[in-house]
């Protein structure tokens, strides 16, 4: 009895020894299963009594999908490296918490001197948008708390699921349509809410159209840029043009697709007559190029505009003729004549050549005029 009491007040001591010199005494092993007998999501709502007893909610983990995702494999204190022991609330260290970038670039580091960068080329992936991120409007720091970005990595791709899906996969699809809510739900609210009535977004949320265009189709996934710059200006129409080849081909004939093309971003694009995240098709009444609407939408860059610039057609070609029946018109008209007039000169032109030779045939015997008494077909 006396040593027990002994050994009991002895890690009394150590514990307590440890605690002043911040060394961390475990009171169990640091593994997965370990966090999870708090961080069960499957638990239910989870609450932690904090130093000054009152409780705050924790973050539950589905072991499931956290098994199934790319994280699958590792422990939790890998990510986790400021948590030193198992009791709640945690008493923090020195490590840092976790962080995405760091920890893959580490990753692909160890990888380089490994030799192994083939085997875990996807590291190489990871790292090469990591820089693109740093770089992108999400990376700035947040105008209303500067003290962290306006998206990091764990606001788009939830760390404990995460899983990118095999191209050509029906889940790769069901994640492809679910990016919309991913960027909206949590920050762009108001943008989700035009997108939701436009006609890619019908087709995306109602059809599940997986061709429709979503966020990253138009922003890119990690190099998003600042709407307002030029960059951004002069890609969205080639973003735009990856799906409407034809409407691309149309645009680059006009004035405005050809100072675009140049590299100026002042003249009017896709989404100056069209909107951005609320298109609506040209039948729609409520669309910005509906020629009820027309007129309106151009008097935002020619104040001056008058009724006439509702009959320009950016889009015109040649062989719609269901929506452009008048320049099919003219264009066969035009081809017709083209075809006719050479047809009618080469055929005036043979008949000359054939006339011609007749004409030298039948004079082949006749005297010369300059030498009457010598044939012309004497030498």
């Amino acid at each position: 009895m006396v040593g027990a009491i002994s050994c009991a007040g002895l890690l009394t001591v150590l514990q307590t020894e440890a605690a002043a010199k911040e060394i961390p005494v475990p009171l169990t092993k640091l593994d997965n299963a370990t966090c999870l007998t708090c961080h069960d999501a499957d638990k239910g709502d989870l609450k932690a009594t904090g130093a000054k007893a009152t409780s705050k909610p924790l973050h539950g983990i589905n072991n499931d999908k956290f098994g199934k995702s790319v994280h699958g494999e590792m422990q939790c204190v890998a990510c986790h490296k400021d948590i030193r022991d198992a009791v709640a609330p945690h008493k923090k260290g020195t490590g840092q918490k976790a962080e995405c970038v760091s920890c893959h670039l580490a990753l692909w580091e160890t990888a380089k001197k490994e030799n192994l960068t083939r085997e875990k080329a996807r590291l190489g992936v990871v790292v090469k948008n990591i820089e693109t991120y740093k770089s992108s409007y999400h990376a700035r720091p947040n105008k209303e708390d500067p003290s962290r970005v306006n998206a990091a990595c764990d606001d788009c791709h939830n760390s404990h699921t995460f899983n990118v899906p095999p191209q050509g996969t029906s889940r790769r699809t069901d994640w492809h349509l679910t990016i919309p809510d991913v960027c909206g739900a949590q920050c762009h609210t108001d943008e989700l809410d035009e997108y939701k009535t436009s006609v890619h977004g019908k087709k995306v949320l109602e059809e599940h159209n997986q061709k429709a265009a979503v966020c990253i189709d138009c922003h890119t996934t990690h190099g998003i840029a600042n709407t307002s710059k030029d960059t951004f200006k002069i890609s969205i129409t080639e973003n735009c043009g990856s799906c409407h080849t034809e409407n691309l081909k149309s645009y680059r004939s006009t004035y405005h697709g050809q100072i675009n093309k140049l590299g100026y971003g002042y003249t009017a694009k896709c989404y100056d007559c069209h909107g951005s995240h609320g298109i609506l098709s040209p039948k729609d009444p409520e669309s910005k190029v509906h020629p009820n609407n027309r007129l309106k939408t151009c008097q935002k860059c020619h104040t001056q505009a008058t009724q006439g610039f509702v009959t320009f057609s950016p889009h015109a070609n040649t062989h719609d003729f269901e929506r452009y029946p008048q320049v099919w018109i003219v264009s066969r008209f035009m081809w017709a004549l083209l075809a006719g007039v050479f047809a009618f000169f080469w055929l005036h032109t043979g008949l000359w050549w054939y006339r011609e030779a007749q004409d030298r045939k039948a004079r082949r015997n006749h005297p010369d005029r300059r030498h009457p008494d010598k044939p012309r077909s004497a030498k």
